[in-house]
C-alpha cells in the first residue's frame, strides 16, 4: 500500500512539474482513496511539506511589469501636460490596513486585472484589452478617485514597461523604464463633449 501511495505521490510532482497545480494533482491522486488515514505523522508531514512550502523554480524569467498612467487633455487633438501614475504603490502602508487588505482589497484586485490586461497587449493581445483599460480609468475617474483639472475634456492613458537588462543568474541588471502604448483620447463623462 505504501509503495502505491509513492507511486501517486510521484505522478503527482510530475504534474506539478508540468506546471499545474501540486495540491489538486494531490488531491485527485490520494485523498479519494483514503490512504492519508492509514499514514504516520512523520509521512504524513513529509508529503505535506511540499505543499506548504511550493518551488519557485517554475519562473524561468521575470518579465517586463506594467505601469499604467492618465493624462488629461484639454482640447481636441491636444497631447497631456502632465501624467499621473494610476494607484501606485504606497511607500507605507500600517499594520492594520496590512491585516485589512489581506482580507479585503478590491482596488489591488482591480489594478491587478488591468496589469494582466496589459500584459497581454505585451503578448500583442487585441483592442479587447486596451478598452477594459480605459473604462476602468473613466470609471475611476466618474467615481472621483481620481481627480481631473476642471478644464479637462479628454483622458488619455499611456502604459510603461519596467524590466531590467538580462544578465547573469542571481543579478540585477539595469533597469529600464521604456513607453510601451499611448491610447487614444477618451472623452470624459462629464466634460460635455459629443464624440
Amino acid at each position: 500500500m505504501l509503495a502505491r501511495l509513492r507511486e501517486q505521490v510521484q505522478v503527482a510532482a510530475k504534474v506539478a512539474e508540468a506546471g499545474n497545480n501540486f495540491i489538486r494533482g494531490y488531491i485527485f491522486f490520494c485523498l479519494p482513496r483514503g490512504n492519508l488515514l492509514h499514514m504516520n505523522a512523520p509521512q504524513l508531514i513529509k508529503l505535506l511539506l511540499p505543499i506548504l512550502f511550493p518551488s519557485w523554480r517554475f519562473f524561468s524569467s521575470i518579465g517586463p511589469s506594467p505601469r499604467i498612467d492618465v493624462g488629461f487633455i484639454a482640447e481636441a487633438g491636444g497631447a497631456p501636460e502632465s501624467w499621473i501614475p494610476f494607484r501606485p504603490i504606497p511607500s507605507k502602508i500600517m499594520f492594520t490596513q496590512q491585516i485589512i487588505r489581506l482580507f479585503h482589497n478590491p482596488q489591488w484586485n482591480e489594478l491587478l486585472y488591468m496589469n494582466s490586461c496589459a500584459e497581454r497587449l505585451f503578448e500583442g493581445g487585441d483592442v479587447f484589452y486596451r478598452e477594459e483599460i480605459a473604462q476602468r480609468l473613466l470609471k475611476s475617474i466618474e467615481l472621483g478617485e481620481i481627480v481631473s483639472p476642471a478644464n479637462a475634456r479628454f483622458m488619455q492613458f499611456r502604459i510603461r514597461a519596467i524590466y531590467s537588462e538580462d544578465t547573469d543568474a542571481n543579478k540585477m541588471g539595469q533597469v529600464k523604464d521604456e513607453l510601451f502604448l499611448q491610447s487614444q483620447a477618451y472623452v470624459l463623462v462629464n466634460a460635455g463633449v459629443k464624440p
